[in-house]
């Protein structure tokens, strides 16, 4: 029951909010801030009875059920999104245009993600997956900025690529595997017939290549890149906190899933090249961020960097490092929704996010002196500075990749330096030097809006200080996935 009410709430909130009357749109606001709560509170109340699972019949020739479960893996997944729904509802202006439409996008997004993290069927996993496209690319495409059109096309068209490329690789999975078991039994592509059901290795490099393919562009992870940078740049800072923050982890999740978890002797093949790819896209994102001159842009291009971190843990595939990747989704979840809540706060009070256009803003008496203390700290904890919830997951993810993968660790050690390149870099250009007589006369924020940022940040500091926050809930789930992946350790 508890299950299919963290689908039900998001769901039955985004119809409600549509029958709310257009003159409150303040109910409306605070309608889908409370749905995002009550799930968020559902899922904490289930976190005693882990793991839970439900599975009802719905299309059976297809191999195609609703099978639901929450686990290790999916737990802190679900409690991010939930999360993060509520600071973008709350991190949205107060007079938001059309709300009966913007919030319900909103509760879709996260109807989606939820799916797809609480699917046990691959069939399902892709349905929830493809669900997210569609309301993420009507709210880059209404309520984005200038070149909004630009990219939400983008976007979709990249999106639909990954859809397409994770279908068939979940379909020859299916389809391979039972050729294998027979050809007079039954199709299932629920997680457990799938896994039961090894494939041999040629057939298992070929599924695992469309399998990265897909979840490579929904993470993204250089050069499957090319939607973030622009994404983030034009869409509003609140939709970025969800994109970012939980839907960009779908492709984490899913290659710790199917390619740890089911395709463990293509994953030992492709794991160097894997490696590789998550030290290019470390330095690659690290070396842009310093470069960008948008602060927007330097965030989208750190997350990159950052992402890049998460795939090398992956491929490493010990105890530790899949340990490290659960606590560097949890970790850079939080951070880049804090960073992006920030973000959105100088922007709506300054009108711009170009760095050359801005300076000062520590100032006590007309800058944005609170606002800028909380980037500092988003901007520390995205260094890795000890204390904050990046050092733990880093920390992690280099110990545990660093005896299998000892090269693309170091890089990736180098990149993460680089990392305080450019936060020093952007604090000094935006929070010193004197402040334009002719502009700088900003209203300081309010509390309300302040609100989601402190919470962010709150939780930013608690993980750091307490890093069982990040890795207590998925140490058993990871320890038997590294297990299954025949990697060394």
């Amino acid at each position: 029951m508890t299950l299919l009410l963290l689908l039900g709430v998001p769901l039955a909130a985004g119809l409600l909010l549509t029958l709310v009357p257009e003159e409150r749109p303040g109910l409306v606001r605070h309608l889908a801030a409370a749905a995002a709560l009550v799930q968020l509170a559902l899922g904490l109340l289930a976190w005693r009875q882990l793991p839970i699972a439900v599975s009802l019949t719905w299309l059976p020739k297809l191999g195609l059920g609703l099978d639901l479960a929450l686990d290790g893996l999916s737990m802190p997944m679900v409690l991010l999104t939930a999360l993060l729904t509520a600071m973008a509802v709350l991190a949205s202006p107060v007079d938001q245009s059309r709300p009966r439409l913007y919030y319900p996008l909103l509760l879709a997004t996260n109807l989606g993600v939820t799916g797809a993290f609480l699917a046990q069927n691959a069939l399902l996993f892709v349905l929830a997956f493809e669900l997210v496209l569609i309301p993420t690319t009507l709210l880059v495409a209404i309520w984005g900025q200038a070149r909004r059109a630009g990219a939400a096309v983008r976007f979709l068209i990249y999106g639909a690529v990954s859809g397409l490329s994770l279908l068939g690789g979940v379909l020859a999975f299916g389809w391979l595997g039972q050729g294998a078991a027979g050809a007079d039994a039954a199709v299932s592509f629920s997680f457990e017939a799938l896994a039961s059901a090894p494939l041999p290795p040629g057939a298992q490099a070929w599924v695992l290549a469309l399998l990265l393919l897909g979840f490579g562009l929904k993470l993204p992870l250089v050069p499957l890149h090319g939607w973030q940078p622009f994404t983030y740049a034009e869409a509003p800072a609140p939709v970025v906190m969800l994109l970012g923050g939980a839907v960009s982890k779908l492709g984490a999740y899913g290659l710790l899933r199917f390619g740890v978890g089911m395709l463990p002797d293509a994953w030992s093949s492709f794991s160097p090249w894997i490696a590789a790819a998550g030290a290019v896209s470390a330095v690659y994102g690290a070396l842009n961020a310093i470069a960008a001159t948008d602060m927007r842009r330097l965030m989208a291009y750190s997350s990159l960097g950052h992402m890049g971190l998460l795939v090398l843990a992956l491929a490493a595939a010990t105890p530790i490092s899949l340990q490290g990747a659960v606590a560097q989704v949890i970790a850079h979840g939080l951070i880049v929704a804090l960073l992006f809540a920030c973000v959105g706060l100088i922007q709506h009070k300054t009108g711009t996010t170009v760095i050359a256009e801005l300076s000062g803003l520590l100032n006590p008496i007309r800058g944005l002196p609170f606002t800028m203390g909380l980037l500092l700290l988003a901007l520390m904890a995205a260094a890795g500075i000890p204390g904050l919830a990046g050092f733990p997951a880093e920390l992690l993810v280099f110990e545990g990749s660093w005896t299998v993968f000892p090269r693309a660790t170091l890089v990736c050690l180098v990149a993460s330096g680089f990392t305080a390149v450019y936060a020093v870099r952007l604090f000094n250009r935006v929070g010193f030097g004197r402040l334009d007589n002719a502009r700088a006369d900003w209203q300081t924020t309010r509390l309300a809006e302040r609100l989601p940022a402190v919470v962010l940040t709150v939780l930013v500091v608690l993980t750091g200080i307490w890093p069982a926050g990040l890795t207590g809930w998925s140490e058993a789930s990871t320890a038997a996935l590294a297990l299954r992946s025949q990697l060394p350790s």
